[in-house]
């Protein structure tokens, strides 16, 4: 399965249970978890010099589909109405 079609999967829509929203900004991508089990996961994959904003971790948009996908494989899904074209 390619990385698109992994990510369209785990695509859910609003209230459906997800685990993160993620919103694009010019070049950078906030990924806010939804869920505690979502959060725990996120500081665990990330190294301490990350960048925060509030709750959500900010990356590059190249970054994110390295993370996209640790979190796929982790069992995790993302809110589809928050996800960056």
């Amino acid at each position: 399965m390619s990385e698109s079609s992994r990510l369209k999967a785990a695509l859910v829509p609003s209230g459906s249970g997800a685990s993160f929203a993620v919103t694009r900004h010019a070049g950078l991508a906030r990924i806010e978890p939804l869920t505690a089990a979502a959060e725990a996961w996120l500081h665990a994959a990330v190294d301490e010099e990350t960048s925060w904003d509030g709750p959500a971790l900010v990356v590059e948009l190249r970054h994110f589909p390295d993370l996209a996908d640790a979190a796929i494989a982790a069992g995790h899904c993302f809110e589809r109405d928050a996800f960056p074209n």
